[in-house]
């Protein structure tokens, strides 16, 4: 009988021991680096666009620890200050209830020990992996330019490999986040990654979320886009909104569409070296195809519009230029789930295509306007040395 209730008493000691570690945290550090001794380490939320210290710890010996309780998990981060980092760099986890190990490094840092930890460092191991390899791919690539040794083959398997690596990232966010919808991990993937995944995608990623986290304002952010792309499907009338030209003076999209004519719409960044790689390819199809009854517009959705139009002179784009005077109701309006994005508008003013990528437009435009002789009544915008946009024939 003193066996039984020594077993009885045993287990229930244990369960008191697993009710509390689950009631509160208990976060255990390590950093790498030795200078670090001394220094404080925060333990932060983000509250949109700043942090929010929770807690704080100084690092003695190499170690440090956070004890606390978490009413419901959150995204946090494990930092020292900014002119820190390059001793060890910040870490993103999930603040649970739960006993957690961090250790922090000067390339990598990590937060392991609960199950949405663990679930987490295990897709932000492998997206670091993958990211160091399009890094090291883009090294490359600007590597063989800078030498001149780049040709059309080594520059088209280059290519193919950065977007076999960059499909890799998507699947690999996509599974992350329909596995772990009950993870505000998820939410911040999600939030991360939501230009990279089409319509479809989002819809179905949508629906998987529920409880409190179908609050999250991303997910209605989202909801909104997608209710704004059911407006801009192709068939539907295109929406007009105001613009700013190279110039400088006023203008609507609708100053540019019609005229028995397609309108090709470029949406791009001067701060995005995809966007202006993909604006490049977008001149050449204006020499290709404004001549055959299409128009070329670039819109330019930087909110620092000089360095935009040094861009454009830079760049030597042609077709005609605009910026957008609200970036972000273009956005939203059109539903951009990338930039830079294209899109084709028919000469009756209802939406061809679009969410196009510069090959895509291309391939749609030798559909729509097959090859016939040249004939010079083409008008190209071209900035001349002035800064302003003059019109001239080719």
């Amino acid at each position: 009988m003193n066996k039984v209730y020594h077993w009885i008493f045993f287990l229930l000691l244990l369960a008191g021991c697993q009710d509390r570690t689950d009631s509160s945290y208990v976060i255990t550090g390590k950093v790498v680096n030795s200078l670090t001794d001394g220094n404080v380490v925060y333990l932060s939320h983000s509250n949109g666009d700043e942090l929010v210290n929770l807690d704080s710890a100084i690092v003695d010996g190499g170690v440090f620890s956070f004890h606390g309780v978490q009413e419901e998990p959150i995204m946090a981060y494990l930092r020292f200050n900014r002119y820190l980092d390059s001793l060890a760099v910040p870490v993103l986890f999930v603040l649970e209830n739960g006993a957690m190990e961090a250790v922090m490094d000067t390339s990598y840092s990590s937060v392991a020990g609960t199950e949405q930890n663990n679930i987490f460092e295990e897709y932000k191991r492998e997206a670091y992996r993958l990211d160091s390899l399009r890094r090291c791919l883009h090294s490359h690539y600007v590597e063989q330019v800078e030498k001149r040794m780049m040709d059309a083959g080594l520059e088209q398997s280059m290519c193919d490999e950065d977007f076999r690596l960059s499909s890799q990232e998507e699947k690999l966010a996509y599974r992350f986040i329909r596995r772990n919808h009950y993870s505000p991990a998820a939410i911040w993937v999600l939030e991360q990654m939501q230009s990279r995944f089409d319509e479809d995608e989002l819809r179905s990623l949508l629906s998987g979320f529920g409880g409190r986290s179908k609050n999250a304002q991303i997910l209605s952010d989202i909801s909104l886009r997608l209710r704004n792309a059911d407006k801009v499907e192709p068939g539907n009338p295109y929406v007009d909104v105001p613009l700013i030209e190279y110039s400088g003076r006023k203008e609507n999209l609708s100053g540019y569409i019609g005229y028995a004519r397609y309108t090709a719409i470029g949406f791009w960044r001067s701060d995005s070296e995809p966007s202006c790689r993909d604006m490049t390819k977008f001149g050449e199809l204006y020499r290709a195809y404004g001549y055959r009854g299409a128009t070329f517009l670039s819109v330019s959705l930087d909110k620092k519009r000089d360095i935009w139009r040094e861009k454009v002179r830079t760049l030597g784009l042609p077709s005609h230029h605009c910026a957008a005077a609200e970036p972000d109701v273009i956005e939203t309006r059109y539903a951009l789930v990338s930039v830079p994005n294209f899109m084709l508008i028919a000469p009756d003013g209802s939406i061809d295509s679009r969410n196009l990528t510069v090959t895509q437009l291309e391939q749609r435009l030798q559909e729509l306007l097959p090859y016939r002789a040249r004939r010079d009544t083409a008008v190209s915008s071209v900035p001349d040395t002035t800064g302003f946009v003059k019109r001239s024939s080719i």
